[in-house]
Protein backbone atom coordinates (compact mmCIF):
# COMPACT_ATOMS: atom_id res chain seq x y z
CA UNK A 1 0.00 0.00 0.00
CA UNK A 2 2.57 2.56 0.83
CA UNK A 3 4.94 1.88 -2.73
CA UNK A 4 1.33 2.60 -4.22
CA UNK A 5 0.82 5.64 -2.69
CA UNK A 6 4.23 6.84 -3.42
CA UNK A 7 3.88 5.90 -6.95
CA UNK A 8 0.19 7.69 -6.81
CA UNK A 9 1.71 11.01 -5.67
CA UNK A 10 4.53 11.06 -7.87
CA UNK A 11 2.07 10.66 -11.41
CA UNK A 12 0.33 13.50 -10.13
CA UNK A 13 3.24 15.62 -9.62
CA UNK A 14 5.01 15.24 -13.06
CA UNK A 15 1.11 15.53 -14.32
CA UNK A 16 0.72 18.88 -12.49
CA UNK A 17 4.36 19.92 -13.71
CA UNK A 18 3.68 18.97 -17.52
CA UNK A 19 0.31 21.01 -17.37
CA UNK A 20 1.94 23.97 -15.91
CA UNK A 21 4.66 23.80 -18.09
CA UNK A 22 2.06 23.50 -21.13
CA UNK A 23 0.07 26.47 -19.68
CA UNK A 24 3.03 28.65 -19.19
CA UNK A 25 4.17 27.85 -23.04
CA UNK A 26 0.88 28.77 -23.93
CA UNK A 27 1.30 32.05 -22.37
CA UNK A 28 4.89 32.81 -24.57
CA UNK A 29 3.15 32.35 -27.84
CA UNK A 30 2.23 35.45 -29.78
CA UNK A 31 -0.28 35.43 -32.60
CA UNK A 32 0.30 36.55 -36.19
CA UNK A 33 -0.50 39.73 -35.48
CA UNK A 34 -3.00 42.35 -36.51
CA UNK A 35 -1.67 45.80 -37.76
CA UNK A 36 -2.52 49.31 -36.07
CA UNK A 37 -4.77 51.97 -38.01
CA UNK A 38 -2.72 55.13 -39.21
CA UNK A 39 -4.09 58.39 -40.36
CA UNK A 40 -2.68 61.85 -41.05
CA UNK A 41 -3.82 65.63 -40.70
CA UNK A 42 -3.05 66.28 -43.95
CA UNK A 43 -2.98 65.01 -47.56
CA UNK A 44 -0.85 67.34 -49.40
CA UNK A 45 2.26 68.68 -47.91
CA UNK A 46 4.61 71.25 -49.63
CA UNK A 47 7.32 72.56 -48.05
CA UNK A 48 9.32 75.74 -48.27
CA UNK A 49 12.26 77.29 -45.47
CA UNK A 50 9.79 79.18 -43.73
CA UNK A 51 8.49 75.85 -42.79
CA UNK A 52 11.56 74.43 -40.69
CA UNK A 53 10.39 74.69 -37.17
CA UNK A 54 6.65 74.76 -37.85
CA UNK A 55 4.31 71.61 -37.46
CA UNK A 56 3.30 70.41 -40.52
CA UNK A 57 1.81 66.80 -40.25
CA UNK A 58 0.41 64.87 -37.42
CA UNK A 59 -0.08 61.05 -38.29
CA UNK A 60 -1.67 58.88 -35.23
CA UNK A 61 -2.25 55.03 -35.14
CA UNK A 62 -3.68 52.44 -32.73
CA UNK A 63 -1.26 50.05 -31.01
CA UNK A 64 -1.06 46.51 -32.76
CA UNK A 65 -2.21 43.19 -31.40
CA UNK A 66 0.15 40.39 -31.00
CA UNK A 67 -1.90 38.56 -28.62
CA UNK A 68 -0.91 39.67 -25.26
CA UNK A 69 0.86 42.76 -23.52
CA UNK A 70 4.39 43.21 -25.00
CA UNK A 71 6.62 46.14 -25.81
CA UNK A 72 5.83 47.16 -29.52
CA UNK A 73 8.30 48.73 -31.58
CA UNK A 74 6.95 50.95 -34.23
CA UNK A 75 8.34 52.36 -37.62
CA UNK A 76 7.35 54.57 -39.95
CA UNK A 77 7.85 53.12 -43.75
CA UNK A 78 7.61 55.85 -46.44
CA UNK A 79 7.79 54.83 -50.06
CA UNK A 80 7.06 56.67 -53.72
CA UNK A 81 3.31 55.29 -54.61
CA UNK A 82 3.52 52.26 -57.33
CA UNK A 83 6.71 51.31 -55.73
CA UNK A 84 4.98 48.42 -53.61
CA UNK A 85 7.51 49.84 -50.31
CA UNK A 86 10.22 47.77 -52.34
CA UNK A 87 12.43 50.88 -52.01
CA UNK A 88 11.30 51.91 -48.31
CA UNK A 89 12.50 54.70 -46.04
CA UNK A 90 11.91 54.44 -42.36
CA UNK A 91 11.44 56.81 -39.20
CA UNK A 92 11.99 54.92 -36.11
CA UNK A 93 8.98 56.01 -33.53
CA UNK A 94 9.49 56.70 -30.19
CA UNK A 95 8.08 52.64 -27.98
CA UNK A 96 4.58 53.13 -26.86
CA UNK A 97 3.74 56.53 -28.75
CA UNK A 98 0.51 56.48 -30.75
CA UNK A 99 1.36 60.08 -32.51
CA UNK A 100 3.91 61.66 -34.13
CA UNK A 101 3.77 65.32 -35.31
CA UNK A 102 6.56 66.53 -37.65
CA UNK A 103 8.17 70.01 -38.09
CA UNK A 104 9.05 71.04 -41.87
CA UNK A 105 12.73 69.98 -41.37
CA UNK A 106 11.84 66.47 -40.34
CA UNK A 107 9.65 65.46 -42.66
CA UNK A 108 11.63 67.30 -45.45
CA UNK A 109 15.00 65.14 -44.33
CA UNK A 110 12.24 62.29 -45.11
CA UNK A 111 11.06 63.08 -48.49
CA UNK A 112 14.95 63.95 -49.73
CA UNK A 113 16.00 60.58 -48.55
CA UNK A 114 13.43 59.65 -51.55
CA UNK A 115 14.68 61.71 -53.80
CA UNK A 116 11.77 63.23 -54.40
CA UNK A 117 11.71 66.49 -57.13
CA UNK A 118 11.42 69.78 -56.04
CA UNK A 119 9.32 71.04 -59.09
CA UNK A 120 6.11 69.72 -58.38
CA UNK A 121 4.07 67.66 -55.26
CA UNK A 122 4.99 63.79 -55.49
CA UNK A 123 2.59 60.93 -54.46
CA UNK A 124 3.86 58.95 -51.24
CA UNK A 125 2.64 56.07 -49.44
CA UNK A 126 3.10 55.63 -45.64
CA UNK A 127 2.39 52.86 -42.95
CA UNK A 128 3.45 51.69 -39.94
CA UNK A 129 5.61 48.51 -39.41
CA UNK A 130 4.92 47.31 -35.55
CA UNK A 131 6.90 44.44 -34.40
CA UNK A 132 7.62 42.56 -31.14
CA UNK A 133 11.35 40.29 -31.75
CA UNK A 134 12.91 39.19 -34.76
CA UNK A 135 11.42 36.04 -34.20
CA UNK A 136 7.89 36.89 -34.96
CA UNK A 137 6.91 38.52 -38.22
CA UNK A 138 5.98 42.23 -38.35
CA UNK A 139 2.99 43.58 -39.23
CA UNK A 140 1.13 46.89 -41.13
CA UNK A 141 -1.12 49.37 -40.29
CA UNK A 142 -3.66 50.20 -43.35
CA UNK A 143 -1.24 52.55 -46.36
CA UNK A 144 -1.89 55.98 -45.97
CA UNK A 145 -1.15 58.33 -48.89
CA UNK A 146 0.62 62.03 -49.07
CA UNK A 147 1.02 64.41 -52.11
CA UNK A 148 4.47 65.44 -50.80
CA UNK A 149 7.19 68.37 -52.10
CA UNK A 150 10.44 68.76 -50.69
CA UNK A 151 12.84 71.87 -50.76
CA UNK A 152 16.80 71.01 -51.57
CA UNK A 153 18.28 72.19 -48.28
CA UNK A 154 22.19 72.13 -48.71
CA UNK A 155 24.01 71.06 -46.34
CA UNK A 156 28.15 70.52 -45.31
CA UNK A 157 30.30 68.55 -43.74
CA UNK A 158 33.30 68.99 -43.20
CA UNK A 159 37.06 66.80 -43.56
CA UNK A 160 39.68 67.99 -40.94
CA UNK A 161 43.13 65.32 -41.11
CA UNK A 162 46.43 64.94 -41.24
CA UNK A 163 46.56 66.33 -45.08
CA UNK A 164 45.74 70.26 -44.01
CA UNK A 165 46.89 70.10 -40.22
CA UNK A 166 43.70 68.73 -38.43
CA UNK A 167 42.05 72.19 -38.13
CA UNK A 168 38.50 72.00 -38.72
CA UNK A 169 38.04 75.34 -39.18
CA UNK A 170 39.79 75.60 -42.90
CA UNK A 171 39.18 71.98 -43.51
CA UNK A 172 37.88 71.08 -47.27
CA UNK A 173 34.12 70.18 -47.03
CA UNK A 174 31.84 67.35 -48.23
CA UNK A 175 28.50 68.39 -49.73
CA UNK A 176 25.06 67.62 -49.30
CA UNK A 177 23.13 69.20 -52.71
CA UNK A 178 19.39 67.94 -51.08
CA UNK A 179 20.04 67.81 -47.33
CA UNK A 180 19.43 64.41 -47.55
CA UNK A 181 22.39 63.47 -44.60
CA UNK A 182 24.43 61.86 -47.67
CA UNK A 183 27.96 64.02 -48.43
CA UNK A 184 30.17 63.99 -51.04
CA UNK A 185 33.13 65.52 -52.04
CA UNK A 186 36.83 65.53 -53.43
CA UNK A 187 39.68 65.22 -50.80
CA UNK A 188 43.72 65.07 -52.32
CA UNK A 189 45.67 63.39 -49.63
CA UNK A 190 49.58 63.63 -49.59
CA UNK A 191 52.00 60.46 -48.53
CA UNK A 192 52.02 59.99 -45.13
CA UNK A 193 49.44 62.20 -44.04
CA UNK A 194 45.92 60.02 -44.54
CA UNK A 195 44.23 60.12 -41.18
CA UNK A 196 41.04 61.97 -41.24
CA UNK A 197 38.29 62.37 -39.43
CA UNK A 198 34.42 64.08 -40.15
CA UNK A 199 32.55 66.79 -38.43
CA UNK A 200 29.48 68.15 -38.74
CA UNK A 201 30.95 71.90 -37.89
CA UNK A 202 33.91 73.59 -38.48
CA UNK A 203 34.78 72.40 -34.72
CA UNK A 204 35.68 69.05 -32.68
CA UNK A 205 32.09 68.88 -31.16
CA UNK A 206 30.48 66.01 -33.10
CA UNK A 207 33.23 64.00 -34.98
CA UNK A 208 32.90 60.64 -36.77
CA UNK A 209 35.69 58.24 -37.04
CA UNK A 210 36.50 54.54 -37.88
CA UNK A 211 33.99 51.79 -36.76
CA UNK A 212 35.65 49.33 -39.69
CA UNK A 213 34.55 47.77 -42.33
CA UNK A 214 33.43 51.11 -44.36
CA UNK A 215 31.38 51.66 -41.15
CA UNK A 216 31.84 55.19 -39.69
CA UNK A 217 30.74 56.49 -35.74
CA UNK A 218 31.52 59.33 -33.52
CA UNK A 219 33.45 57.05 -31.23
CA UNK A 220 35.38 55.75 -34.10
CA UNK A 221 39.18 56.15 -34.48
CA UNK A 222 41.13 57.99 -37.46
CA UNK A 223 39.91 57.59 -40.88
CA UNK A 224 42.66 56.32 -43.49
CA UNK A 225 42.37 57.09 -47.17
CA UNK A 226 43.49 54.21 -49.68
CA UNK A 227 46.27 55.97 -50.15
CA UNK A 228 47.81 59.29 -51.48
CA UNK A 229 45.84 60.99 -53.94
CA UNK A 230 42.11 62.54 -54.96
CA UNK A 231 39.68 60.34 -53.53
CA UNK A 232 35.44 60.89 -54.66
CA UNK A 233 34.39 60.16 -50.65
CA UNK A 234 30.93 60.06 -50.27
CA UNK A 235 29.28 59.53 -46.30
CA UNK A 236 25.90 58.54 -45.89
CA UNK A 237 24.97 59.50 -42.31
CA UNK A 238 21.45 57.97 -42.86
CA UNK A 239 23.61 54.49 -41.93
CA UNK A 240 26.79 55.79 -41.18
CA UNK A 241 28.65 54.30 -44.21
CA UNK A 242 31.87 55.81 -46.61
CA UNK A 243 33.05 55.13 -49.46
CA UNK A 244 36.12 55.99 -51.44
CA UNK A 245 36.42 56.35 -55.35
CA UNK A 246 40.08 57.26 -56.64
CA UNK A 247 39.58 60.24 -58.78
CA UNK A 248 42.44 62.08 -61.36
CA UNK A 249 42.03 64.59 -64.26
CA UNK A 250 44.35 64.88 -66.71
CA UNK A 251 45.01 66.66 -70.04
CA UNK A 252 45.07 65.28 -73.25
CA UNK A 253 45.45 66.04 -77.01
CA UNK A 254 48.32 66.75 -79.77
CA UNK A 255 49.39 70.26 -77.40
CA UNK A 256 50.85 67.73 -74.86
CA UNK A 257 53.68 65.68 -74.48
CA UNK A 258 51.84 62.37 -74.94
CA UNK A 259 49.47 63.36 -77.64
CA UNK A 260 46.32 61.97 -77.96
CA UNK A 261 47.44 58.44 -76.85
CA UNK A 262 47.99 59.37 -73.12
CA UNK A 263 47.16 61.73 -70.32
CA UNK A 264 49.21 64.34 -68.27
CA UNK A 265 48.12 64.10 -64.63
CA UNK A 266 46.89 67.04 -62.61
CA UNK A 267 46.66 67.34 -58.78
CA UNK A 268 44.11 67.92 -56.24
CA UNK A 269 44.42 70.59 -53.88
CA UNK A 270 41.97 73.51 -52.41
CA UNK A 271 38.94 72.56 -54.35
CA UNK A 272 40.89 72.73 -57.72
CA UNK A 273 42.78 70.97 -59.74
CA UNK A 274 46.60 71.78 -61.57
CA UNK A 275 49.73 70.68 -63.47
CA UNK A 276 52.40 72.41 -64.49
CA UNK A 277 53.98 71.02 -67.93
CA UNK A 278 55.32 72.13 -71.32
CA UNK A 279 52.46 72.71 -73.85
CA UNK A 280 53.42 72.73 -78.18
CA UNK A 281 50.76 74.62 -79.99
CA UNK A 282 48.15 73.01 -80.65
CA UNK A 283 44.84 71.75 -78.71
CA UNK A 284 43.92 69.47 -75.39
CA UNK A 285 40.96 68.44 -73.69
CA UNK A 286 40.95 67.79 -69.71
CA UNK A 287 39.35 64.61 -68.90
CA UNK A 288 38.17 62.38 -66.13
CA UNK A 289 39.66 58.85 -64.83
CA UNK A 290 41.90 58.58 -68.17
CA UNK A 291 38.74 57.58 -69.78
CA UNK A 292 36.19 59.21 -72.44
CA UNK A 293 33.01 59.16 -70.32
CA UNK A 294 33.83 62.92 -68.72
CA UNK A 295 35.65 65.62 -70.60
CA UNK A 296 35.92 68.91 -70.76
CA UNK A 297 36.89 71.30 -73.68
CA UNK A 298 35.37 74.93 -74.01
CA UNK A 299 36.99 78.30 -74.75
CA UNK A 300 37.76 81.87 -73.12
CA UNK A 301 38.19 79.74 -69.63
CA UNK A 302 34.70 78.15 -69.04
CA UNK A 303 34.96 74.40 -69.10
CA UNK A 304 32.21 73.15 -70.98
CA UNK A 305 31.04 69.08 -70.77
CA UNK A 306 31.90 67.40 -74.09
CA UNK A 307 32.89 70.80 -75.43
CA UNK A 308 35.01 71.98 -77.99
CA UNK A 309 39.22 71.41 -77.83
CA UNK A 310 41.26 73.88 -76.03
CA UNK A 311 43.51 75.28 -78.12
CA UNK A 312 47.24 76.88 -77.35
CA UNK A 313 48.61 79.32 -79.96
CA UNK A 314 51.73 79.33 -78.44
CA UNK A 315 54.57 76.24 -77.36
CA UNK A 316 56.07 76.54 -73.71
CA UNK A 317 55.30 75.96 -69.96
CA UNK A 318 52.22 76.34 -68.37
CA UNK A 319 50.41 76.44 -65.34
CA UNK A 320 46.91 74.75 -66.07
CA UNK A 321 44.35 74.99 -63.74
CA UNK A 322 40.49 73.01 -63.52
CA UNK A 323 38.05 74.21 -61.31
CA UNK A 324 35.00 71.06 -61.57
CA UNK A 325 33.00 72.94 -59.58
CA UNK A 326 32.78 76.50 -60.84
CA UNK A 327 33.60 74.85 -64.58
CA UNK A 328 36.38 77.40 -64.91
CA UNK A 329 39.92 76.86 -66.06
CA UNK A 330 43.21 78.91 -66.61
CA UNK A 331 46.57 78.53 -69.11
CA UNK A 332 48.77 80.72 -67.21
CA UNK A 333 52.56 80.97 -69.27
CA UNK A 334 55.44 81.27 -66.95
Amino acid sequence: MKSFIIKTVALGLMTVGLWSCKKDETQLIATSGNGGTLSASAATVALDKSMLDAEVITLNWTAADFGYQAAISNTLQVAVKGDNFTTTKEFLLETNALTKTFNGLELNNLLLSLNLPFTAGTDIEMRVKSSISNAVTPVYSNVVGLNAKPFPLTAWVYVPGAYQGWAPETADSLVSETGNSIYSGIIGFTPGNLAFKITTGKNWNVGYGSAGAGKISTTGGDIMAPAAGAYEIVADLNVNTITFTPIVYGLIGDATAKGWDGDTEMTYAKGQWSVTTTLSAGEFKFRKNRAWDVDYGGTAGDAVKGGSNIKVATAGTYTVTLNTTTLKYTLVKI
